[in-house]
């Protein structure tokens, strides 16, 4: 089981990184023991929407917050990968998603304002074309649409936050004899009926009714699963009215649609993509890693590469552990990492503090080149790469800046292993 790169997480920013070194001839492999946070993320690339400095105002210019961060913070993520390398990651993560049929828009000049699952105001770089005629910015009348069986999504909470907000708004929710005759029913089952033209023409025949003088219409964000721009055009053309998703609780669906994007990109490349693999040890002589072990039903499986990517996320992503001992560690590599250093000043006293808790900035600390470092700034292993939100310096959830650090740092270190395996590639 030898490759030139393998890569441990699924998440955005190990597909990000297993879709760059694929593309550009390296033998790839990704392991994961569940998909990543695609699967509940909102399915909008958030790079910056609230700096540390200013937690109440909603940035506007992602470009000049960024830039901002970077001179405040300069351990933070995207002072190592750089606004031009941001700027070029968010470029190509839109190419393959418009050649995908599922275009991304937006740019780093100014932050969408798009309502949340319960109707507050979600600042986002890069939205779905499904997602942006929900703009809160605009103020003419929303009506949003739920369904009985959809215990995840409240229309009329979402309505009545974006009423008072200055938002004209209306909930409904619908009762249809297909949802109704299923003994289950969960988002993805929803997500998958939409696709379906005969569903969407029994949503659009009891929803006409209940149009009233809405001039766009929010539905949660399950307007099908393997062609949604097409559904949300059917769904227009049928209504004759704007339509929007909303995102919910996950599972996310947009997130499912990114996820089977790179994926798919990765595979073309002739990379390989692996579920149900649990990374759980590595081997290394001196400063380089030989092998790293999985486990997928009780079965240990050693994998050797030339090089290695973890991007098994942080705190809230599993990727690193902590104990009520005050001892934090990286659970696959057991590498290095850096957190407050009393147990004590790990949260602050209030739970929703709007400067958040100092844990939640842990991760490994890195060099530009995205190696691992100890305590005293020396690589520690010279063939692997960290990438994602398991690195320090950085509360990516709190700056809704989670999306951009994974996706910047895992083309940034994908690029960086394709270059290096093609000494013709650009610098």
């Amino acid at each position: 089981m030898k490759t030139d790169v393998l890569i441990v997480g699924a998440g955005l920013a190990g597909l990000t990184a297993g879709w760059q070194t694929a593309s550009q001839g390296r033998s790839t492999r990704v392991v994961a023991k569940g998909w990543g946070a695609t699967h509940w993320g909102s399915g909008c690339v958030g790079v910056l929407g609230y700096l540390p400095s200013d937690p109440d105002t909603a940035v506007r210019s992602p470009r000049a917050a960024v830039h901002q961060l970077i001179e405040s913070n300069r351990q933070h993520p995207y002072a190592l990968a750089g606004l031009d390398t941001l700027a070029e990651a968010l470029a190509a993560f839109q190419q393959l998603c418009a050649a995908a049929d599922y275009p991304l828009h937006g740019s780093l000049e100014r932050n969408w304002l798009l309502p949340s699952a319960v109707g507050t105001a979600r600042p986002t770089c890069l939205a779905p074309e499904t997602m942006i005629e929900g703009d809160m910015r605009r103020h003419d009348p929303v009506l949003i649409v739920g369904f009985d069986a959809c215990l995840e999504f409240c229309p009329s909470l979402v309505a009545d936050n974006l009423d008072a907000q200055g938002i004209p708004a209306r909930g409904v929710t619908l009762d249809l004899p297909r949802l109704r005759q299923r003994r289950v029913m969960n988002t993805t089952i929803l997500a998958r009926l939409f696709d379906d033209a005969d569903f969407r023409e029994e949503v659009a025949d009891q929803l006409k009714p209940k149009l009233g003088q809405a001039a766009r219409i929010g539905f949660p964000a399950v307007l099908g699963v393997d062609d949604a721009l097409r559904v949300k055009r059917d769904l227009e053309e049928r209504l004759g009215c704007p339509v929007f998703e909303i995102p919910i609780l996950p599972p996310s669906i947009p997130g499912m649609r990114w996820h089977r994007i790179l994926v798919t990109a990765i595979e073309r490349a002739r990379g390989q993509v692996f579920n149900g693999m649990e990374a759980v040890a590595a081997d290394a002589e001196g400063q380089r890693m030989t092998r790293l072990w999985t486990e997928a039903a009780a079965r240990r499986k050693p994998h050797q590469a030339e090089r290695f990517v973890l991007a098994t996320g942080g705190i809230l992503g599993g990727g690193i552990v902590a104990d009520y001992e005050g001892q934090i560690r990286e659970v696959v590599c057991d590498l290095p990492v850096w957190a407050p250093a009393q147990r004590s000043r790990w949260f602050r006293r209030d739970f929703l503090d709007a400067s958040g808790h100092p844990i939640y900035q842990a991760g490994v600390e890195v060099n530009g080149a995205y190696q691992p470092l100890d305590g005293e700034g020396q690589v520690v292993y010279e063939n692997l790469m960290v990438v994602g939100t398991g690195l320090a310096h950085c509360d990516a959830l709190r700056e809704r800046a989670f999306e951009g650090v994974a996706l910047v740092t895992g083309y940034q270190a994908g690029k960086l292993i394709g270059q290096e395996s093609n000494p013709a590639a650009p610098e």
